[in-house]
């Protein structure tokens, strides 16, 4: 789990520095892509029916890593303010 917490906050962290044109130019693609449209909901509720325990955990994983990103953001801003307080007194 600690790993997954970890890509999510190095790809985070990279997708901030990555330039707007670093994938070039769009793809012609031969369909519409906005218009297409898959619904996972039925498919994930239905695996979640025999699975309850399980879905459940990850619904509590989810909400801690959110809890835990908010968390780290605060904290990055907080350490960014006194930074610039200290470099400017």
């Amino acid at each position: 789990m600690m790993f997954f917490l970890r890509a999510a906050f190095w790809l985070a962290i990279v997708s901030v520095f990555v330039p707007r044109d670093f994938a070039g130019e769009p793809m012609n693609l031969p369909f519409d892509t906005a218009s297409t449209r898959i619904d996972a909901g039925q498919a994930v509720d239905s695996w979640c029916v025999e699975r309850a325990a399980l879905c459940e955990a990850g619904s509590e994983a989810v909400q801690l890593g959110g809890f835990l990103a908010g968390f780290a953001a605060t904290q990055i801003e907080t350490a960014i303010e006194d930074r610039q307080q200290t470099s400017t007194s």
